[in-house]
């Protein structure tokens, strides 16, 4: 439920503006939190789990410290706690998921996703002012109007902008591959999630948001590389790309992405975004200027509350102006540990797979937080990426199928 709000979240967001829909998504999360958090903690754990829980813990402890040190306004503080803590958690539910739990969600997501994309299509052809009215929540969209020399827009789906869109059909990929390739008691699960992914990666191209893309791109390749023995998913898989791709040949609102063959730009894009001015305000502000200041997630009319604004697309410099240089060490340290952690071996976890996808997408977007902001904050994108990551440390041991005469020998 709280991942359906999710999808939904933007559109309503965008046609009824009102201070209560901005915490729609929060009331959602927080009803989870309540029902299912107190257990997953006091669960006894070991290995992985328990160090999660422990580093979990630090990365809520010290935003929550720079809270009560009064140097922005209350109010954009406490919107700066949400964007630094909030989603965290989800990385406790992810590690306590079974593969009966990740295979309901993936059904679960393999639905959303084709509505997701019934939305796109209708979108793409009546227009997205329709969906979206012109007004400051909608202003991102509607500067987003760069396709066929400015004549279309990107398409939100039902999301609070492409990006946000694009992001989500990614991060579900790792998981519907991971049931697309188990063994199925009704056939028309692996039909319905074959058109989730398919619309996945549709949703990707109508978006027209080029990081999302190279990021599906690496999880296309690697899907290629690791179902080569299993040749029924392998032919489906090469018509379903094939199919996407001769969709987008055809379509010149769905080929922004080969504007990543200008490498002018691309390296343009790469330097305003990583350049000394990082190290400088690492320097200038070592305990950062306040939960919020880098004004991600803030709602428009808080904005002008933040004092000495400074503004970078670059995820690990909004941490330093929020949570100073602590706050950056804690991010990286418990990067490096999250994915080192040992992994199942392929023969070993059936849900190999999708786990595996779900490392690549981690990597992908952690690494790509250097030339952009709001990785920690895009909803429902950052919950889906803490719970795959929380899923990815989990170790699934495969079935063993007893026969009649495997019985008979143990009874004797």
């Amino acid at each position: 439920m709280v991942i359906t709000v999710g999808y939904f979240y933007g559109i309503l967001r965008a046609n009824y503006i009102t201070t209560p829909i901005y915490f729609l998504f929060d009331a959602a999360v927080i009803g989870l939190f309540l029902s299912t958090l107190p257990r997953v903690i006091t669960e006894r754990s070991s290995g992985p789990e328990r160090s999660l829980k422990i580093w979990v813990a630090f990365l809520i402890l010290w935003p929550t410290i720079l809270f009560f040190i009064p140097v922005q306004d209350y109010m954009v503080q406490l919107v700066g706690l949400r964007g630094n803590v909030f989603m965290i958690p989800f990385l406790l539910l992810g590690v306590a998921l079974d593969k009966k739990d990740i295979y309901k969600i993936a059904m679960w997501l393999g639905c959303l996703n084709l509505i997701a994309l019934g939305f796109a299509i209708a979108e793409y052809f009546i227009g997205v002012p329709r969906f979206f009215p012109p007004s400051p929540v909608t202003e991102i969209i509607y500067r987003s109007n760069d396709l066929v020399n400015y004549t279309a827009f990107r398409i939100p789906s039902t999301f609070s902008n492409s990006h946000a869109f694009a992001g989500t059909m990614v991060i579900t990929i790792p998981i519907l591959v991971g049931a697309w390739v188990q063994h199925f008691e009704r056939r028309s699960h692996k039909y319905l999630l074959a058109a989730a992914i398919a619309a996945a990666l549709i949703g990707v191209l109508m978006s027209a948001a080029r990081v999302h893309f190279i990021v599906a791109g690496v999880l296309v390749l690697v899907i290629a590389f690791s179902i080569r023995r299993r040749f029924a998913h392998s032919i489906g898989w090469v018509l379903m790309i094939a199919g996407i791709a001769w969709l987008a040949t055809g379509e010149e609102r769905l080929q922004r992405f080969v504007t990543l063959g200008n490498t002018d730009e691309v390296i343009s894009r790469f330097r305003n975004s990583v350049n000394m001015t990082f190290f400088e305000l690492a320097y200038q502000y070592p305990l950062g200027t306040g939960l919020g200041a880098g004004g991600t997630s803030l709602p428009y009319f808080l904005l002008d509350r933040i004092k000495d604004r400074i503004v970078m697309e670059d995820e690990y410099a909004r941490i330093v102006l929020e949570q100073g240089i602590i706050g950056l060490y804690l991010w990286t340290v418990f990067l490096i540990w999250l994915f080192t952690r040992p992994k199942a071996k392929q023969d070993e976890d059936p849900w190999f797979l999708g786990k595996r996808l779900a490392l690549v997408a981690g990597l992908c977007y952690f690494g790509t937080g250097l030339i952009g902001t709001g990785l920690l904050t895009s909803i429902p994108l950052t919950c889906l990426l803490f719970l795959s990551l929380g899923w990815m440390l989990t170790i699934e041991k495969p079935e063993i199928v007893t026969t009649t005469t495997d019985r008979a020998i143990a009874v004797v």
